[in-house]
């Protein structure tokens, strides 16, 4: 029989484990992955390529359920201290449970950064690696955890290529984009075109999450209708 959705959280979000990378990546870019430091101003933020990414308030406030309500003290919370539902889909489905809601659709938090890399390659591995873990965070609950694919969009090619597994090889429906300049194009850009047409060959949806954080170029507003659509 089939399962009634009656509510369903269309933008959950996962905690990544700090081995995560370790784990999942593939070993010629581990030493390049992605990983939280303690900055100068004893916040943590994301040191990737060099850069280091993330607000004044650092990363401790991730999962920092309760933060607003004066609940978690979010200066001195460390991400590690994030609600265990975000890095375990057993303690997940308690809170799912108290909150009513029947399904999620869920991505990711340190991901949200991957748009900032430069390096297509370093890229496509931390999209591979998080989603062959987002895919095992997902199978205990099947009809209740629906991963949200991370494409990398430094390279139409690449992205293309992780999009197919994860339709083929991990059985996901969805991937999600930044809606920033990936290159200096928008993703209405003519080079985007054969992406576009094997997300209709692969039936596999796409969802735009917010794009005013994460390190990455916002649009450049376009000054006529001419600009806009040239």
């Amino acid at each position: 029989m089939a399962r009634t959705y009656n509510v369903i959280d269309a933008d959950g979000h996962i905690l990544e484990p700090v081995d995560l990378w370790a784990k999942y990546m593939d070993p010629a870019y581990r030493e390049r992955a992605p990983r939280i430091i303690v900055d100068a101003d004893g916040k943590e933020r994301l040191l990737v390529e060099g850069k280091v990414l993330g607000s004044q308030k650092g990363f401790g406030v991730i999962g920092a359920i309760g933060a607003r309500q004066g609940d978690v003290n979010e200066a001195t919370m460390k991400y590690v201290d994030g609600r265990p539902g975000g890095f375990d889909p057993h303690a997940r489905i308690p809170d799912m449970d108290l909150d009513g809601i029947d399904a999620a659709f869920l991505y990711p938090s340190i991901g949200l950064f991957a748009g900032a890399v430069q390096d297509p390659g370093l890229a496509a591995a931390m999209c591979r690696a998080y989603n062959r873990w987002l895919a095992d965070y997902c199978r205990p609950y099947p009809d209740r955890l629906f991963g949200v694919a991370m494409l990398p969009m430094q390279s139409i090619e690449l992205a293309i290529e992780e999009m197919r597994f994860a339709r083929k090889e991990l059985g996901m429906r969805g991937g999600f984009l930044r809606p920033n300049p990936y290159n200096g194009r928008m993703l209405h850009h003519p080079d985007y075109a054969p992406f576009w047409q094997e997300v209709q060959e692969l039936d596999f949806s796409i969802g735009l999450h917010e794009g005013a954080s994460g390190g990455m170029p916002r649009a450049a507003p376009a000054t006529s209708s001419r600009t806009r659509w040239r």
